[in-house]
C-alpha cells in the first residue's frame, strides 16, 4: 500500500512540474519575457502556488512615478531603501536588482544607471512638494493660513511615505541647485512669503530667510525622525510647527 502512494505522489508531483513547465513556455511563447525573478506581475500572480510568487509577495511594489506593481515600480521603491539605508554612493545596481526581485539586466532597461534612478526619484518628490506648497498658498486665506496648510501638507507627504520624504531630505545637497524650468518647495515658500509682503501682512523683509526659517520649522524635526530621535509620524507634531511658524512670522522686522 505505501509503495503505491509513493508512486502515486511521484506521479503527481511530475505532473505539477509539467503543467508549470508548459504554463513557462505558454508564457513565453505570448511574450511575456524573462520568466523567473523578473517576471511580469500578471504572470506571477497566476502561480500562486510557486516560489517565485513568495518571493514577490515580499517585495513592496507600490511605485513612485510607475504603476503599482509594475517591475519599474519595485525598481523604484527597493533604490529607495538602499539610497536611505547606504545613500546614493553607497548601493549598487546589483543590490537594487536582487532587493526589487529582478536582474541586473532587467533593471537596465528602464534606468541607465542608479544615478539616473535617483535623480529621478529625487525629482519626483521635490515636484510634488513644489506642487503641494503651490496648492496650499492658493487653498488657504491670509499667510498665516497658507503657512499652516504648508504644514500639513509636509506632514502629510511624509506620513504617507516616509522612505521617500526621508530621501528626499536626505538628498537635497547632492541634488541642488533645481534645474533650470523646475520648480521646487522652496522657491514656492519664497513666493507665499513675497505675496504677503507685497500685501502688507508682513513688513518688507527678505523672503528669502523668512523661507528658510519657515521650512526648517519642518525639516529639523523631520531629520531628527530619520535619524531615530523622533518616533511619531510628523503629523503628532502639526500643532507644534505651527505655533513656531507663527512665531517665525511676527518675528519679521523691516529690512534696512
Amino acid at each position: 500500500m505505501s509503495a503505491h502512494l509513493t508512486i502515486l505522489s511521484f506521479i503527481t508531483n511530475l505532473s505539477e512540474r509539467s503543467l508549470t513547465f508548459v504554463a513557462c513556455q505558454k508564457a513565453m511563447a505570448a511574450g511575456e519575457r524573462d520568466y523567473g525573478q523578473d517576471a511580469p506581475e500578471k504572470y506571477i500572480e497566476t502561480r500562486d502556488q510557486s516560489d517565485v510568487m513568495i518571493e514577490t509577495t515580499q517585495i513592496e511594489t507600490r511605485g513612485v512615478t510607475a504603476a503599482p506593481g509594475t517591475t519599474k515600480a519595485r525598481i523604484e521603491r527597493a533604490a529607495l531603501g538602499l539610497f536611505v539605508e547606504k545613500g546614493v554612493a553607497g548601493a549598487t545596481t546589483r543590490e537594487i536588482a536582487g532587493a526589487a526581485g529582478v536582474s541586473e539586466g532587467a533593471l537596465y532597461r528602464y534606468f541607465k544607471s542608479k544615478e539616473e534612478i535617483a535623480q529621478h526619484l529625487f525629482a519626483a518628490i521635490h515636484e510634488k512638494l513644489a506642487g503641494l506648497v503651490r496648492d496650499a498658498g492658493t487653498s488657504a486665506a491670509g499667510v498665516e493660513a497658507q503657512a499652516e496648510a504648508v504644514i500639513d501638507a509636509y506632514c502629510g507627504a511624509a506620513d504617507e511615505d516616509w522612505t521617500l520624504f526621508t530621501f528626499h531630505l536626505l538628498s537635497i545637497d547632492h541634488f541642488l541647485p533645481t534645474p533650470p524650468g523646475r520648480d521646487d518647495p522652496v522657491s514656492a515658500t519664497e513666493d507665499i512669503i513675497a505675496a504677503a509682503i507685497k500685501r502688507d501682512e508682513l513688513p518688507a523683509s527678505d523672503a528669502h530667510i523668512l523661507a528658510a526659517m519657515a521650512l526648517g520649522v519642518v525639516l529639523q524635526p523631520a531629520l531628527h525622525k530619520a535619524y531615530g530621535r523622533l518616533d511619531a509620524p510628523l503629523s503628532a507634531y502639526a500643532d507644534q510647527f505651527k505655533l513656531a511658524i507663527r512665531a517665525v512670522l511676527s518675528s519679521t522686522e523691516p529690512r534696512r
